[in-house]
């Protein structure tokens, strides 16, 4: 299957990876967050336990769209969820984005020179691109299954990778209102803005940076 082939390119021979696998109190990073019997909380909003949605519905002009580049991934590396194995796995991501950017001498050095053979024909690079992006997202599903599996962290009741995302847009969201912006929409990894300038463009970057 896909996910066994993820696990053995990520972790190896190793059986029992989650042994190494690191756990992220959300509530030290994000002060205010609670989860409780299945239940989330954070500045008297539900981030729910996939991915945030918020909405005021109506007619709008000049909305932008701003997304978080590889949401999900981005913050399972960030927390060093898969401990030793947190490089290999960014290691895919980095791969994936030169191809994608047509870096392709570089990507070819990644991985230990694995890609290599398969960037010889560079009219391919689309297919190679494509595959590890569904390596990539497996591995965020795998981490939130309902069952055991080489991805899940034991304790992770709380889906904590995609959690981070929610409440980091939880926090962007308030601080787009603050600063007086008219936001209409939010889901998962993306905000919509109506009436948009280049300084809201400005602000939200730096936000997510």
């Amino acid at each position: 299957t896909t996910a066994k082939h993820t696990a053995k390119i990520i972790f190896g021979n190793d059986r029992r990876p989650q042994e190494h696998f690191v756990y992220t109190d959300l509530r030290e990073l994000f002060p205010g967050y609670e989860f409780d019997f299945g239940k989330s909380t954070y500045k008297g909003e539900d981030p729910s336990e996939g991915g945030f949605v918020w909405a005021v519905p109506g007619i709008y002009e000049n909305v932008g769209v701003l997304d978080v580049a590889s949401m999900h991934p981005t913050s399972l590396i960030k927390m060093n969820y898969f401990g030793e194995y947190t490089d290999r796995y960014a290691d895919l991501l980095k791969a994936r984005m030169a191809i994608k950017h047509k870096k392709f001498d570089e990507a070819r050095t990644m991985l230990d020179g694995k890609l290599a053979p398969y960037l010889k024909d560079e009219s391919q690079a689309k297919d190679l691109s494509y595959a590890l992006k569904i390596v990539i997202n497996i591995v965020y599903g795998m981490t939130s299954a309902k069952f055991d599996n080489a991805f899940r962290h034991p304790k992770n009741k709380d889906n904590i990778v995609a959690k981070r995302g929610a409440l980091f847009m939880i926090d962007l969201k308030n601080a787009c209102l603050a600063e007086g912006m008219e936001v209409v929409h939010i889901k998962t990894d993306s905000i919509k803005i109506a009436n948009i300038t280049d300084a809201d463009i400005k602000f939200v970057t730096d936000f997510g940076k």
